[in-house]
C-alpha cells in the first residue's frame, strides 16, 4: 500500500504521462494550482481540484492475518477518489483544442496505469493499480470549479482518479486466537 505520499505521487504519474503525450506535438505538462495563470505557450496544466473518500471502499473491516496462534489486526487503507482537471494554455484557441485532443488520447491509451509507470512512487511497492476516467459534467459544475479558483471559464476536461490507497499509520494490534466457544441456548419468553 501506499503511504502518505500517494496524492503527489499520483499527481507527478498523471503529469509524466500527460507530459509524455504532448511532447509529440511540441507542448509541455505541469502541475499547477491554478492561483496564478500559469505561462502561455503550449502548456497543459494539471490541477487536482477535489479530494474524496471511495465510496465503493468506505467502511472495510479491518484486515486479519492468523499465524502461530495469534491474530494479527490492520487497519484498511484509506481509499481515495482524486479529481483533476486538465487545461490548456497556449493562447490560441485552435491550439487549445488541439492539446486538449492530444490528452484526452494519451489518458485514454493510459486508462489503466500499474506496473513501471508506477517507478519513483510510494505506489510501485505494492501491487497497485490506478484508473483514470473522464468525469461527465454539466458545464454549471464545470463553471463551478472555475469559479472556486476566481478565474474566468477556460475550456477543460475532468478526471478522475481512483482507487488511490493509503496504508494506516499506526501499527497493528495482535489479539490471540479463538480456541474453542460455547454457545448456551434458551428460550425467549413473551412478556404479555
Amino acid at each position: 500500500m501506499a503511504t502518505f505520499n500517494a496524492i503527489a505521487d499520483v499527481s507527478e504519474i498523471l503529469r509524466r504521462t500527460l507530459d509524455a503525450g504532448v511532447q509529440t506535438i511540441g507542448a509541455t505538462c505541469i502541475v499547477h494550482d491554478l492561483v496564478a495563470s500559469p505561462s502561455i505557450g503550449m502548456t497543459l496544466s494539471l490541477t487536482l481540484y477535489e479530494i474524496a473518500e471511495d465510496p465503493s471502499s468506505r467502511n472495510r473491516a479491518d484486515r486479519r492475518i492468523v499465524q502461530n496462534n495469534q491474530v494479527t489486526v490492520t487497519r484498511s487503507p484509506t481509499a481515495l477518489l482524486l479529481r483533476y482537471m486538465v487545461t490548456a494554455w497556449t493562447g490560441n484557441i485552435v491550439d487549445d483544442q488541439v492539446l486538449l485532443g492530444r490528452a484526452v488520447q494519451t489518458l485514454y491509451e493510459h486508462a489503466i496505469i500499474s506496473g513501471p509507470e508506477l517507478a519513483g512512487t510510494s505506489l510501485i511497492a505494492q501491487d497497485e493499480a490506478i484508473a483514470v476516467t473522464m468525469i461527465q459534467q454539466s458545464i454549471e459544475d464545470r463553471t463551478h470549479v472555475w469559479r472556486a479558483y476566481d478565474k474566468p471559464y477556460r475550456l477543460s476536461i475532468n478526471y478522475e482518479v481512483r482507487v488511490v490507497k493509503i496504508e494506516a499509520s499506526r501499527a497493528p494490534r495482535v489479539e490471540p486466537t479463538v480456541r474453542s466457544r460455547h454457545l448456551i441456548h434458551g428460550v425467549i419468553e413473551e412478556i404479555p
